[in-house]
């Protein structure tokens, strides 16, 4: 129980706390709202559940064997995050240049569901909860597919808590920043945030 109370404090504290997740779903709910941005958070939520229970299962094994693995994820990763950042100053340019211009046809959009699950395998801090989670709550239960359950459980909890509330936090400024000069910030905010999180993957 001791240690099961150890794993709710952790599973709390490093998914509401900011990071890649957090501020993707912050800026993702002041573009779209929250009803769209749903999507994004089931994603995480299902990605992070996965790479969660793999490191439980021994993936720390396999990528200590074989690290050209975690490298190629990154690139991949890196590679799609900076193409999404570049749709986000696109919309940024097209609607600053709306009151003079015709207007093109907005290129950015929320994550889908399989982009937000599959980014998980390249969020430097998805992967580093992981390891410590795979390692360091061994003594949870002697069965690999009990102790995946409730470490999985648990963090679905704690993260679906904090991913629908940094979605919210955003959707609150979606009320008073949605046209005009805020949209074309928030799209630029979203770029260069989606930038940030690439070149944090690559420095890992």
């Amino acid at each position: 129980m001791t240690l099961y109370l150890s794993l709710i404090g952790f599973a709390f504290m490093t998914t509401i706390t900011p990071g890649p997740n957090n501020f993707l779903l912050m800026s993702s709910g002041a573009l779209f709202g929250w009803r769209k941005t749903l999507p994004h958070i089931l994603g995480i939520q299902f990605g992070f559940i996965a790479l969660l229970s793999a490191f439980v299962f021994g993936l720390g094994l396999v990528v200590d064997n074989r690290p050209w693995l975690v490298s190629i994820a990154k690139w991949i990763g890196a590679a799609w995050l900076f193409w999404m950042a570049v749709q986000f100053f696109r919309t940024a340019f097209h609607l600053g240049r709306s009151k003079t211009m015709p207007v093109t046809k907005a290129k950015s959009r929320p994550f889908r569901f399989y982009e937000a699950a599959l980014f998980q395998w390249a969020n430097p801090k998805a992967v580093i909860i992981g390891l410590s989670v795979g390692g360091g709550f061994v003594g949870l239960s002697p069965s690999m597919w009990l102790r995946a359950l409730i470490i999985s459980i648990t963090f679905l909890l704690c993260g679906s808590i904090s991913s629908t509330t940094w979605t919210l936090a955003g959707s609150y400024l979606n009320r008073h920043m949605s046209s005009g000069r805020s949209a074309v910030f928030l799209n630029l905010l979203m770029g260069i945030l989606l930038s940030v999180t690439a070149a944090l993957i690559l420095s890992y």
